[in-house]
């Protein structure tokens, strides 16, 4: 999912993030820019290039942080603290249910992240991300339940 364009003072044109799980990649003016580790060498007006570094503003918040020339730029709107609860909710399932809570938790964490960055209302994206919960609470006890009964069998 692409973030909105921003302006970025020196850069040559309106810059977006293409938000996934795995990797951001930065655009500018639509061009893909190289980088390592999360820094990224923009192109600067009149030439040369500008280091920027893309990094998590923290782990409630859904969209990324582009730092160019030590000001932080959002990349997207804030997001309400009751949806970044409700994001990470599904931690409980990680200290509850240890490695398997983790496999369950971790892809219901990403999809709410990818629910909290869409462009649904507040109330939609905190309904569907009670349903992922739901889900994943769900996923856990049938999992659980497949393994105790299986571990309670005789050979």
């Amino acid at each position: 999912m692409h973030t909105e364009p921003i302006v970025i003072d020196r850069v040559t044109g309106p810059v977006v993030v293409d938000v996934s799980v795995w990797k951001n990649t930065v655009l500018v003016a639509g061009i893909p820019q190289q980088g390592r580790r999360g820094v990224v060498q923009l192109p600067a007006v009149g030439g040369g290039w500008l280091r920027a570094k893309l990094k998590q503003a923290n782990l409630f918040d859904p969209y990324p942080i582009i730092e160019v020339d030590g000001v932080k730029h959002r990349t997207g709107p804030e997001t309400p603290y009751p949806l970044r609860l409700l994001g990470l909710l599904p931690f409980l399932l990680i200290i509850g249910g240890a490695l398997l809570g983790g496999l369950i938790a971790l892809p219901c964490i990403a999809a709410n992240r990818a629910i909290a960055r869409s462009d649904r209302s507040t109330a939609a994206k905190a309904f569907l991300m009670i349903l992922v919960l739901a889900a994943g609470v769900l996923g856990y006890l049938c999992a659980a339940g497949i393994y105790w009964y299986a571990a309670g069998q005789p050979e």
